[in-house]
């Protein structure tokens, strides 16, 4: 009857209004880790998807410098170490990164990022 119908038509607007909150609290969310992750060359704003893989990246860099700067003595040490070794490191392939000219900025050349191109499922 009518009454039912009207109790259907509420919890749907009320279920709406959930799913418009939460889509609202992700994009929120994904707007302040674009604020911190690296966008060297990006003058777009990065995908969800791209934002999430290159956060990966970054913690993955992150950590990597953590652990190391206790095997090394000086920043001068570190840099130059890494700043030769790039041809070499597994994880830059799996950010999608390129290697840089000689003489540009090495902190581009440890997080840089360039999106893989992605397909959704059809």
């Amino acid at each position: 009857g009518p009454g039912r119908q009207q109790s259907a038509a509420r919890r749907r607007l009320a279920a709406n209004a959930r799913e418009r909150r939460r889509m609202q609290g992700l994009n929120s969310a994904f707007d302040r880790l674009r604020r911190v992750v690296p966008q060297w060359g990006q003058d777009k704003k990065l995908s969800k998807y791209e934002t999430l893989q290159m956060a990966l990246s970054y913690i993955v860099a992150l950590t990597r410098i953590l652990a190391e700067a206790e095997r090394f003595g000086s920043e001068r040490d570190w840099v130059g170490l890494h700043c030769e070794q790039l041809g070499r490191d597994p994880y830059l392939p799996f950010a999608g990164a390129e290697l840089p000219a000689e003489g540009e900025p090495c902190g581009p050349r440890l997080f840089g990022f360039q999106p893989e191109p992605f397909q959704m499922p059809s």
